[in-house]
């Protein structure tokens, strides 16, 4: 009777203290931090080393460890466009960083604004999201709470731009002089805490800075790989040719602009963002505010030496040092009880393709030379066999002309075939498609859905290739992204708050489902265009 009793007793406590416990209240601060080339692996590989703000944000956090970019052309401007907008790239309009406007019959960058004049400086470009007419989180929260404030901070006009929504309270981008800017699209005149911020950074003081390890010589060898590597890029007493630490600056160089090969940059970036919380008064009221910030000097660093390097293993380091002091900062100003953070990157990235083949993996270098050869063979027989005028060809990308085509007999076929016949000879080049079969295609498999996520049905070439699985057209140094393959589009989603435990699932996640997941934490409605679906936290 009495064993009876005690197990009543114990019962009815457990019931009260489950029943007692409530949910974490709705945040007053979302913080979204997207850092520049991140794959996955760089936090668990580097898991055991973390012990700042990565380790907070893995402690405190559910990782979404199977997170991938569904599109195809992962670069900086698309992925930011998936996660700020909840739409794929294609659907947007945003076709990579720069690409071929048909309209306008010239290259544009992604957040080209030839109207507007830059803010806060006499140097830099104006910057921001005219050119596109669709709305992103940033403009979902301010319709529904029109008190709330949206704030989107990058290292590249891209990030601060396409992150915070068509129109943000203020983004902010480095114009490589040494000043965080806007354009005349957002706001006449600078906040005067961003000109006071501005008128501190010396980034010139950094000319006798020496970038050396932070830890022992030991660690860096059972995490990354050896030092000198040959595939890593050398900015620093190059002569010979030796890519090795201590990094410093060759004083030849602009540091405003080279500064952004250097973790130090993330610290800056740390900086003017906590400045934005403090001044502009973020999560200080009942009405939730959103707060964007882009690493973007990651991807300098992972571009030159690659995600195995020593130099990115020891970035990362620094990286979590400065996020941890931000972390304790943020707590200080609003109190991390109020805040949710979400950790993700716009794109993965390829290791170096000589680390691959060293490990019994496929890579190589496209020879551009090769390869700008084949263009011009395709251009000699096109205009031999077929016709001139058939088609405006912006690098490998290739825009037909339709009505010159139907008015001499030329099937769009035709065309493709000398394209193809032509660029599968280069070595690395994996496939040469047609948009017209992507659009039309049922195929389920991965590829074909990226490829068709990133399409859109008028902006996009007609015709345009893909590089071979491992295969690269940087060269001969440095690595880098852009194709629809797993270690391209595989990136880290992580949703933290203080409350949270730590927790991994592996189902599928996509980037797209990042805006509508945020929206329906905070209540707001998800716009029925959203390609994303919201992920129970």
């Amino acid at each position: 009777m009495r064993i009876i009793t005690i197990i009543i007793v114990l019962f009815s406590l457990f019931l009260s203290i489950s029943c007692s416990k409530t949910a974490p209240k709705q945040p007053k601060l979302i913080i979204t931090l997207v850092v520049d080339q991140m794959r996955p692996d760089l936090l668990s590989r580097l898991d055991e080393l973390y012990v700042g703000g990565f380790r907070w944000l893995i402690d405190h956090g559910t990782w979404f460890t199977n997170t991938h970019h569904e599109h195809s052309y992962t670069a900086t401007g698309p992925g930011h466009a998936s996660i700020g907008f909840g739409q794929y790239p294609g659907n947007i309009g945003i076709l990579g960083n720069s690409f071929y406007d048909k309209d306008l019959k010239k290259k544009v960058n992604c957040v080209e604004d030839p109207v507007s004049t830059v803010i806060g400086s006499n140097q830099g470009l104006p910057r921001s999201f005219s050119r596109y007419n669709v709305l992103g989180l940033g403009d979902w929260l301010q319709e529904s709470s029109p008190k709330s404030k949206v704030v989107s901070i990058g290292g590249k006009d891209r990030a601060a731009c396409i992150l915070g929504g068509k129109n943000p309270t203020l983004p902010l981008y480095y114009n490589y002089e040494g000043e965080f800017i806007t354009s005349s699209y957002y706001m006449e005149k600078l906040p005067p805490w961003v000109e006071s911020f501005n008128e501190q950074l010396n980034f010139d003081s950094y000319k006798d800075s020496i970038w050396s390890k932070t830890l022992s010589d030991d660690y860096y060898l059972k995490y990354a790989r050896e030092d000198f590597y040959i595939g890593e890029s050398d900015d620093f007493n190059k002569d010979p040719y030796s890519p090795i630490f201590p990094i410093g600056f060759d004083l030849s160089v602009n540091l405003n602009s080279a500064i952004m090969g250097r973790p130090w940059f993330e610290r800056e970036v740390l900086k003017i963002s906590k400045q934005a919380i403090i001044e502009e008064k973020l999560g200080s009221r009942e009405s939730p505010d959103l707060l964007f910030i882009g690493l973007s000097a990651m991807d300098w660093i992972i571009h030159d030496y690659g995600p195995y390097s020593q130099e990115t293993m020891d970035a990362l380091i620094k990286v979590d040092q400065y996020l941890g002091r931000f972390i304790k900062d943020v707590d200080k100003i609003v109190g991390l009880e109020n805040v949710l953070f979400v950790l993700t990157a716009d794109h993965g990235g390829l290791p170096l393709p000589e680390y691959m083949v060293e490990n019994e993996g496929v890579g190589g270098r496209i020879n551009k030379e090769h390869f700008k050869e084949a263009l011009e063979w395709i251009d000699e027989e096109c205009e031999e066999q077929l016709g001139e005028n058939l088609y405006h060809r912006n690098g490998a990308n290739f825009y037909l002309n339709f009505q010159q085509l139907k008015k001499i007999e030329v099937m769009p076929q035709d065309v493709f075939k000398i394209v193809d016949k032509y660029l599968l000879n280069v070595e690395g080049i994996g496939k040469v498609i047609r948009k017209e079969s992507i659009l039309k295609s049922e195929d389920k498999d991965k590829i074909t859905i990226r490829l068709k996520n990133m399409i859109h049905p008028f902006k996009s070439p007609d015709i345009f290739s893909i590089p071979s699985y491992g295969y690269l057209f940087r060269g001969p140094y440095g690595t880098s992204h852009g194709t629809p393959y797993d270690y391209d589009t595989h990136v880290p989603l992580i949703f933290s708050r203080k409350e949270f435990r730590k927790k991994k699932d592996s189902s599928n996640k996509e980037t797209v489902d990042i805006a509508p997941t945020i929206a329906k934490y905070l209540g707001i409605k998800i716009p029925e265009y959203c390609d994303g679906k919201p992920i129970n936290l």
